[in-house]
């Protein structure tokens, strides 16, 4: 950030203390487009917003929205169609002005994306992977719901866009890291305009149809160029920018174009090399002062614990905290804790269990997992069998699995309770865990809760970044949390959410393009959980954290898989988003005992810890999937092989 702009959005904090509000004047990755009359419609906070046409006060488009991204007017200028995220996955929705209504225009099963309007403003041409064979581009007729697929070429079709006449096409195609930009003219095979071992994306039509605008990735960011669809095809540079956004031209008339870049919209004439600054103003109410003090660490109960003094014994041991393994250790447990980490000696008539070559490790924790609503109780020792030794769930029988799977006759990972803010009652024992889920507004209005639950020391998620600016929340799912430019820069709104401390982001990152996901579906465990289903499609593009990131902890509900290799699935996801396997098992031990104020308690092996541990045969030092190789666990102090704890599960079914 400049200098002069770190001063404005310094004097911008401090405007709360003068008129209750903030100003932003600029937003992270917007996305733009323009109303025949001229208005330009934009997505800031989370939710829609109109900007008038010469620029000024930018008003919200409703209150009421999930987090909103793209947004594309309808040809009269009478709605929007835009993306939003639901049940997480993206979902298009149809925002009408007449009835000041949105709805959800997709069928709540696929991920959806990319809407843009046919001419004719009955139907809406986006891309999807509803037949399991990547993204294809569907229509959907608005008056019937009626849904047809109009491509099907392997690899993914994307953002797709119908010239001003109806009769041509223009999408982007993806297939093993070629790119290519298609054109599929009415009648006739499709074109290929340009190819590239670079990312294409944001194609759309000038109004006279003689050319198309699209940005190149290139190692110093994206640059937008212009294809003329003359015979021969030329295509050429047409702007440069600092940090444009990944979102189409809008285009009023043929000679106006109005783009996003280096955080504001930006208005230029076809035939200009000067752009303008299309200004804005966004009043967002004021983050208020709400403390997110901490009553210290919490204690879990100990349940259930033998009194049987053991001794385990490994050649080498990640301890949760130190960047290597430590060699030669004995880790004395007693009473369903730790005593000792200490050098191996003879332990006279104390029970050694020497694992040999073995790697030790924590417990796994999930910090935000799902248990299916009719959960099996055969179902704790087959998530104990793949290492997972506490999980965080909303579930009404957490108590009760929480004791039962404590004891030897049926063991299984401790069960701390989650709950949704808006769940929240008075019986209810104090949660480990509260969600928040909404927008800005939805966050705003649960601030004053979310600082009393934080001040007694429970953690907060939020589910976008945009509810965790409102609420305050300490904790954010990171799939599209704290938005970064293409450039790699934070501008007003995200610096926002982090303005007010330190924010930790919870995984949740893998989908369907995870690497390695086909191995661990293929895992022993897999026949006993029933139906595992499939993975869905959730992103675009494989997710990845920026550069020094290491305050994410695992957490796996977002990915839909069944619990245990929901977990699994969410450690090689993070290792593909850019993480080193440390910080990896990291962000499954002490990372999340941290985030759950348990950290003297889980996450890590060392005097006065929970004797939950983790026997491997491999290194996930050197590759996390390593960490599925299970061969024992350590629970509540006592010792159990995988092989006895499978044979648990099958007699408990």
């Amino acid at each position: 950030m400049t200098a002069s702009r770190f001063l404005t959005f310094a004097l911008l904090l401090l405007a709360p203390t003068l008129q209750a509000q903030i100003v932003l004047t600029e937003g992270t990755n917007l996305s733009v487009d323009v109303a025949p009359d001229g208005r330009v419609a934009t997505d800031l906070l989370g939710g829609i917003w109109i900007v008038p046409m010469d620029g000024g006060e930018a008003v919200p488009l409703d209150k009421d929205l999930l987090p909103a991204t793209r947004p594309r007017w309808s040809p009269d200028g009478a709605s929007i169609v835009y993306q939003a995220r639901s049940d997480n996955r993206e979902q298009l929705w149809l925002y009408e002005f007449e009835t000041k209504q949105s709805a959800n225009i997709s069928d709540g099963q696929y991920f959806d994306q990319h809407p843009s309007w046919h001419p004719d403003g009955e139907r809406i041409v986006y891309s999807s992977d509803r037949r399991d064979t990547g993204f294809d581009l569907w229509e959907l007729d608005l008056p019937t719901g009626l849904t047809w697929r109009i491509s099907d070429l392997p690899g993914d079709e994307t953002q797709p866009a119908w010239s001003a006449d109806g009769g041509d096409l223009l999408f982007v195609h993806e297939q093993n890291g070629q790119w290519t930009l298609m054109l599929r003219r009415r009648g006739q095979a499709e074109q290929i305009l340009v190819r590239s071992d670079s990312r294409l994306s944001a194609p759309s039509w000038r109004p006279d149809g003689s050319l198309v605008t699209f940005l190149q990735e290139t190692g110093s960011g994206l640059v937008m160029k212009m294809a003329i669809l003359a015979d021969p095809l030329i295509v050429r540079p047409l702007i440069e920018e600092p940090d444009f956004f990944d979102t189409p031209v809008a285009w009023h008339g043929r000679k106006q174009m109005i783009y996003a870049a280096n955080g504001v919209i930006r208005r230029r004439a076809f035939d200009s090399w000067t752009p303008r600054t299309l200004p804005f103003r966004a009043f967002v109410q004021s983050r208020g002062k709400e403390s997110r003090g901490s009553a210290g660490p919490r204690q879990i109960p100990l349940l259930d614990v033998p009194r049987t003094r053991i001794v385990i014994r490994a050649d080498r041991l990640f301890d949760g905290t130190g960047g290597n393994y430590r060699e030669g250790l004995d880790i004395v447990i007693e009473g369903g804790k730790i005593m000792a980490v200490e050098s191996s000696r003879d332990r006279g008539k104390d029970i050694v269990i020497d694992m040999g070559d073995l790697t030790v490790l924590p417990g796994l924790v999930d910090s935000y997992a799902a248990l299916p609503g009719d959960v099996d109780e055969s179902l704790g020792p087959v998530l104990l069998s793949l290492g997972i030794t506490t999980i965080v769930a909303d579930s009404d029988r957490a108590d009760e699995l929480n004791a039962l799977w404590s004891g030897k006759p049926l063991p299984g990972p401790r069960v701390l309770r989650a709950r949704d803010v808006a769940d929240l009652n008075d019986e209810d024992p104090v949660p480990w865990l509260i969600t928040v889920s909404g927008d800005l507004e939805a966050g705003a209005a649960r601030r004053s809760v979310v600082a009393e639950w934080q001040s007694r020391g429970v953690p907060v998620l939020a589910e976008s970044w945009q509810v965790g600016l409102g609420s305050g929340a300490n904790m954010m799912l990171g799939g599209e949390s704290l938005p970064a430019s293409p450039g790699g820069i934070r501008y007003q709104d995200s610096l926002l959410a982090t303005s007010a401390g330190p924010v930790t982001l919870v995984s949740g990152l893998a989908d369907a393009l995870t690497p390695g996901l086909r191995s661990l579906m293929q895992a022993r465990q897999v026949p006993l959980l029933g139906d595992t289903g499939t993975a869905l499609r959730r992103f675009s593009d494989s997710p990845h954290l920026p550069a020094g990131t290491t305050t994410v902890v695992a957490g796996s509900k977002p990915n839909g898989l069944p619990p245990g290799l929901a977990l699994h699935a969410e450690l090689l996801a993070l290792e593909a988003a850019g993480l080193d396997a440390e910080h990896v098992l990291r962000a499954a031990t002490s990372n999340a005992a941290v985030a759950l104020s348990a950290n003297l308690l889980l996450g890590r092996i060392a005097p006065g810890a929970l004797a939950d541990l983790v026997l491997v045969d491999g290194d996930p030092l050197a590759s996390v999937s390593d960490a599925r190789k299970v061969i024992a666990v350590v629970r509540n102090g006592r010792f159990f092989s995988v092989a006895g704890l499978l044979e648990k599960a099958v007699a408990a079914e």
